[in-house]
């Protein structure tokens, strides 16, 4: 999930502000308190072992023990006492030691320095997994994609916690979706992963106000020409033109376009494609298109939502509309340099909304700056319901791990199952981000401050910058859009009844006004714009390694060749590109790949039509 990286990437900022990926939509989030909710959303938003140790001293949830106590003993643990564990996580941006105010909090508690592998950003990734799995010790907690996670129990590199998994308050909490994911493993009477970002939610309900990908445009911009209907993506092209002609720089004098694109998220074909093929209806996965009505088409078919989009991007393309930068800048560079600037104008993501804030002033909000949802008439958004059994990843606990290190290992998971550990990871530290007032969460008057980096953090924390020590691992077992407990509200800073009392800045003001409510996902829903389809945690099948070859060979195929096309000098280029695109991947073996995904993805169709 390729969204969550910029979660990740532009955490300091979110924090500021108040993800979520591969996507996703994806550590730690804050909004603003003039932030409406939804912007910082998460979706679904881009995983063999023995049985348990035989010692009662290595199994902390041993029945005849009784349930652990967990946590530090009285006076917490001494700097002499820590344990160091190596954390194998597949979605951390960050290679190290965690540090800062988390590093203390988990030492405090839990007597743990949290030394995180991430292959993403290692150098080798795929030589760094090889080398730990050829040691038997991927690590000691671990936290891979679905598929992965189950080679690895199967390899015997993944614990069997199934006699102490329940014995821990706060994870007991989720044991319906727990044991529906290990349902999946082996014969399914063993627990092995805890599936990741949980809610208490349902699996058919979508709990943001604003869907994960629509059309998101300049709300000041927008105004200025009419604030017309658009009806299809060729009337948005136009919108878009007269955006350019009106706003060829931003305020700093530096060039803006209506569309800027990155590369580093493709995977099989192009990324920003593959995202706004959800406002018709379907999600690409792999060679096919999951509809949202429950059907199934080849990813190359040229009545599918992939053509369209690529059609709509050379479109634009032929206007002079897309950044020249596109086919060279990375998400980085696209977020901090133009996003955030002002410097392109359609966005996709609801969590791209916020990141465009981050640079505007008081005038500028009141002045109704900002992006907004503006509806296409015509679209049919594709949109996964609350990631109630988990969002494709999967946490573990390593094969190798018993005694002390394992009673710490699963106290800090149950706690970041638990009402403090999921605000801490997803929000920050209690006192400084948010206190509990009547019952319910508020900011601080000086959160912003600190997490603007305008203020260092208290003694007790350690000082320095809040967001230099935010917890690094970025992923949770439990999302945001869960209900806490604590306060019956979602976690997710802009649901809390204490910012929704707040003025609305004058963006959202207005776009309430024109289409007649607040709440975009229901004005979408009414107005026949989206659909949403249940969220579905299964374990698909792994690829052979002569398919993992042809979906290699066949994904760097479909993507070179959709930015060639998109860049393409006129139609009959494009067509003349597409047609031997078409012809190569087939000498690939595409059909045999097509294939293999129809019975591979029909299993997702499958359950979602509860069959």
């Amino acid at each position: 999930m390729k969204w969550k990286k910029a979660v990740a990437l532009s955490l300091a900022a979110m924090m500021a502000l108040g993800a979520a990926g591969c996507g996703d939509k994806e550590a730690g989030g804050a909004q603003s308190s003039q932030e409406t909710p939804g912007e910082s959303g998460s979706e679904e938003q881009e995983p063999a072992g023995g049985e348990a140790s035989g010692s009662e001293d290595a199994d902390p949830g041993d029945s005849e023990a009784g349930a652990p106590e967990g946590g530090a003993p009285e006076g917490g643990y001494a700097a002499d006492d820590l344990i160091q564990i190596e954390v194998y996580d597949v979605a951390a941006n960050y290679h190290g030691i965690q540090s800062g105010w988390y590093a203390k909090m988990m030492a405090e508690k839990f007597g743990l320095e949290l030394s995180i592998l991430a292959p993403q950003v290692s150098g080798d990734g795929a030589g760094l997994y090889q080398t730990r799995v050829s040691n038997g010790n991927l690590g000691d907690v671990i936290l891979l994609d679905n598929a992965d996670f189950i080679e690895c129990v199967e390899a015997g590199l993944v614990k069997d916690i199934t006699g102490s998994i329940y014995n821990y308050e706060n994870l007991a909490v989720f044991k319906d979706q727990i044991d529906a994911w290990n349902g999946q493993v082996g014969d399914g009477s063993k627990v092995y992963g805890i599936p990741s970002e949980m809610t208490n939610t349902s699996a058919d309900t979508y709990s943001e106000s604003i869907p994960f990908s629509s059309v998101c445009l300049p709300w000041d911009y927008y105004k200025e020409l009419g604030s017309p209907e658009i009806k299809n993506l060729d009337e948005l092209l136009d919108v878009l033109e007269q955006m350019q002609q009106n706003h060829p720089t931003n305020k700093d004098g530096d060039s803006a376009y209506a569309i800027s694109l990155w590369k580093d998220w493709d995977g099989f074909g192009m990324e920003n494609i593959l995202q706004t093929c959800k406002w018709y209806g379907q999600e690409g996965r792999d060679s096919v298109l999951l509809g949202n009505d429950n059907t199934m088409m080849s990813i190359i078919d040229e009545n599918g939502a992939y053509y369209k989009l690529l059609n709509f991007f050379f479109e634009a393309n032929q206007r002079g509309l897309i950044d020249p930068d596109s086919s060279t800048q990375d998400w980085a560079t696209t977020d901090n340099q133009k996003l955030r600037n002002y410097r392109k104008f359609l966005l996709w993501y609801n969590w791209e909304m916020s990141l465009a804030s981050i640079n505007l002033t008081d005038e500028d909000r009141a002045a109704g700056k900002g992006f907004v949802n503006v509806p296409i008439s015509d679209m049919n958004i594709y949109q996964v319901a609350d990631s109630y059994y988990g969002s494709g990843r999967v946490w573990g606990v390593g094969s190798q791990v018993e005694g002390e290190k394992e009673k710490r290992i699963m106290d800090m998971l149950d706690w970041m199952a638990s009402a403090e550990g999921v605000a801490t990871m997803w929000y920050g530290i209690e006192g400084i981000n948010y206190v509990m007032e009547d019952g319910r969460f508020v900011q601080p008057e000086d959160a912003t401050a600190y997490m603007n980096g305008e203020k260092e953090l208290p003694a007790e924390w350690g000082g320095g910058s809040f967001n230099d020590g935010t917890q690094k691992l970025n992923q949770y077992i439990v999302g945001s859009m869960a209900i806490n407990p604590r306060t019956n509200e979602p976690y997710s800073f802009g649901y809390w009844s204490s910012q929704q009392e707040k003025p609305k800045e004058q963006r959202w003001a207005e776009w309430a006004e024109k289409y007649g409510t607040d709440n975009q996902t229901q004005y979408y829903q009414d107005n026949g714009l989206m659909k949403v389809v249940a969220n579905v945690n299964v374990v698909l099948e792994s690829d052979t390694t002569d398919i993992a070859l042809v979906r290699s060979q066949c994904g760097q195929e479909l993507k070179d060749a959709s930015w060639r096309m998109i860049m393409a000098k006129d139609k009959a280029e494009f067509d003349q590109m597409w047609t031997e695109m078409k012809d190569k991947m087939n000498g690939l073996g595409f059909e045999e790949l097509y294939e293999f995904d129809c019975q591979k993805y029909q299993k997702v169709i499958d359950v979602r039509k509860g069959n």
